[in-house]
């Protein structure tokens, strides 16, 4: 699944030299947590609530004399609307951020959230776990199948060869005894 499938659209974003007051009014106007700092029309830094938290409310500052470049986090971390939702995962893991701008051919397309991940990773486990359901209705546990390194379900025992037998893990000595 790529990150253009699940990434938002409509991103908020606003100009380098926006007081920072102005900023938190449009992050609560618009029920986001960031917005994608731009210069001229291009991305170039992110500013979220725990910035205005960490960079002017806990430093006791006046939002209103503070602009977004005073505030912003830059270099802007990205990523292409065709890479994988698992490759945005990891880079945003790796680099301890909950939100990656998508750029494509270098206009912002769209942002991408922990949020978004968690909702398709979600989503992903329900099909998942479906599928695991369709694929038990057609084990036959007649079937006898060799297993390595695993505990009898007969004797309890820890052994290197288990067998399924009817259902069941065995281990060569109790399959010989006649289970």
């Amino acid at each position: 699944m790529s990150v253009r499938e699940i990434m938002t659209r409509e991103v908020v974003t606003a100009e380098k030299d926006t007081k920072a007051s102005k900023a938190g009014e449009m992050m609560i106007k618009q029920k986001v947590g960031s917005l994608i700092v731009t210069e001229k029309g291009e991305p170039t830094g992110v500013v979220t609530e725990r910035d205005l938290v960490l960079k002017i409310i806990s430093k006791d500052l006046k939002p209103s004399s503070m602009t977004l470049k005073d505030i912003m986090t830059k270099p802007l971390v990205t990523i292409e609307p065709n890479e994988s939702i698992s490759e945005a995962a990891r880079k945003m893991i790796r680099l301890g951020i909950r939100r990656l701008p998508v750029i494509e051919n270098g206009k912002l397309v769209g942002i991408v959230t922990d949020t978004d991940m968690i909702a398709v990773s979600s989503e992903l486990t329900y099909i998942l776990s479906d599928i695991i359901e369709m694929s038990r209705e057609h084990i036959s546990f007649n079937e006898s199948k060799k297993l390595t390194q695993s505990i009898c379900e007969k004797c309890g025992c820890f052994t290197s060869s288990l067998e399924l037998v009817n259902g069941t893990l065995v281990c060569d000595s109790c399959k010989d005894e006649g289970f």
